[in-house]
């Protein structure tokens, strides 16, 4: 009886990690409302120690969007760093982007 409670725990945990574990892709609506160009998104998952590439590929005016996908995401927490013109960069941490999956996200 102790080994078939065992099994099947470990079978429960064993689906729960693949699942929460499983890539996809995000994709969200970057919406610049700075007041600036924001010449700059950094961004990955919060467990990284560097903000890896340039997430937007060109700057973005005031008032304009454009729609990034991160692909194979495996985690839903990632910190972000903004470089907007004739600004100090801003940093955010911890940000769900699971949640931001297909919606506006505003940088103002």
């Amino acid at each position: 009886m102790r080994f078939t409670l065992f099994a099947a725990a470990t079978a429960i945990l064993m689906c729960a990690t693949i699942d929460s574990a499983a890539a996809r892709d995000i994709g969200f609506t970057v919406v610049n409302k700075t007041g600036s160009t924001l010449d700059g998104l950094y961004g990955g998952p919060s467990s990284r120690d560097d903000w890896g590439d340039n997430l937007l590929g060109e700057s973005i005016e005031n008032g304009e969007s454009v729609t990034i996908t991160i692909s194979n995401a495996t985690v839903c927490e990632f910190d972000f760093r903004y470089e907007v013109e004739g600004k100090e960069p801003y940093e955010e941490y911890e940000i769900d982007i699971c949640e931001i999956d297909g919606e506006d996200f505003v940088i103002e």
